[in-house]
């Protein structure tokens, strides 16, 4: 019999490794009542809303922004559209752990600053999505998404646990004006509830394990 540190033993998936695919499934399918909950109907083009293919987009990489090119790992977790040319970013943490203000204030705050003899931003997304960048800047962030160049809003979002947001309520990180904050477990709940999770969960791991984790592997030997 194996203990349980011993490293063979496949811990089972966690909510932080497919939190962004969950969010955006969500998100395409209520699309109404998640703008709604995050007060962003009234600013959106309703009639692009209800026709485009995705509404919500995961993993997006930046267009260049001061003459410079973000670090390849820059990514936004989630953006979802609000009309052709225009997106509001998703910051997704969802961890248990090392989310306090000390943290986040010292790391995923500290300014952007350029890198590579000055051709790239090097710096946390929560600091990019906040315009904490040395010297003077566009005031648009622009990505790009299936093709398409669209601008980011100035207003954008931490999306976390209740948990968290209770302890930020007496120890708040110093994150600045723009950005505004909701529950993924709220989100759930206004996008289906348990009914409508459990069976989207079950549907998105229904794949075949062993060809996508031995056959694809012998394939590149």
């Amino acid at each position: 019999m194996r203990r349980e540190s011993d490293p063979n033993i496949q811990m089972p998936i966690a909510l932080t490794h497919i939190a962004e695919k969950v969010f955006a499934k969500m998100v395409n399918k209520h699309r109404d009542a998640f703008l709604s909950f995050c007060g962003l109907k009234d600013k959106a083009d309703a009639d692009f809303v209800k026709a485009v293919p995705e509404l919500a987009a995961c993993e997006v990489r930046f267009e260049k922004f001061g003459g410079r090119a973000f670090d390849g790992a820059s990514r936004i977790d989630v953006v979802v559209r609000l009309g052709p040319d225009r997106a509001v970013p998703f910051e997704l943490k969802l961890g248990s752990t090392r989310l306090n203000k000390a943290r986040i204030n010292g790391e995923w705050l500290a300014p952007c600053q350029p890198s590579h003899d000055g051709l790239r931003w090097k710096g946390n997304m929560m600091a990019i999505l906040d315009r904490r960048f040395s010297g003077d800047v566009p005031d648009e962030l622009a990505v790009k998404v299936e093709g398409e160049r669209i601008t980011l809003t100035r207003n954008w979002f931490v999306i976390t646990r209740r948990q968290t947001l209770k302890a930020w309520k007496t120890s708040r990180p110093d994150f600045g004006e723009h950005v505004d904050f909701r529950a993924f477990d709220d989100v759930v709940d206004r996008c289906g509830g348990q009914n409508e999770f459990n069976p989207m969960i079950r549907e998105m791991l229904d794949f075949d394990f062993y060809s996508k984790w031995f056959d694809e592997e012998l394939k590149h030997r």
